[in-house]
């Protein structure tokens, strides 16, 4: 009897490591499950900054003034310029930001100086500077700005043509 019962006991034994052994199992799967189901989602999610970059440029001044005195307001613009479109002659009562995403962009100078900025290139502007932005290519030009200015004032103000001729 003392072996039928040693024997009986092991067979217990074996069978609840067995069961034991399975319910482990599956546990282990449940757990990798709810491992790949958590990881899946957090890559569905948004995280929880984006930077999305809209137009980048270089710019190669060494000296960058962006300075405005007393509370200001900040305005970026998508500008579009068809070709032939200009700005008309203006100035900013603050400093400007500008990058070329597409396109370029003509900048004719006060002084009757021009410089094109191609695409991927950054320039700035100083407030008060009197010139025109045009597009004179024959495709679009597409332009991000970054307009500082004193608060309670416009951004762009109209002027006129100084008709001065370049004199490098």
């Amino acid at each position: 009897m003392t072996t039928l019962s040693t024997n009986a006991i092991s067979e217990a034994e074996t069978s609840r490591r067995r069961r034991l052994f399975k319910l482990g199992g599956m546990a282990s799967v449940a757990a990798l499950a709810l491992v790949l189901i958590s990881v899946r989602s957090a890559h569905g999610q948004a995280p929880l900054l984006q930077i999305i970059p809209l137009a980048q440029g270089f710019s190669s001044e060494n000296v960058v003034n962006l300075h405005v005195n007393g509370p200001s307001d900040a305005l970026t613009a998508d500008l579009i310029f068809q070709p032939g479109g200009e700005t008309g002659w203006h100035y900013h009562p603050g400093p400007v930001v500008v990058v070329i995403k597409s396109g370029s962009l003509t900048e004719t100078h006060s002084n009757g100086c021009v410089t094109v900025h191609p695409a991927g290139s950054v320039f700035f502007e100083k407030a008060d500077d009197i010139h025109n932005a045009a597009n004179q290519t024959g495709g679009v030009t597409e332009v991000y700005a970054t307009f500082l200015f004193p608060a309670g004032t416009q951004p762009l103000i109209p002027a006129a043509n100084p008709g001065n001729v370049c004199r490098p």
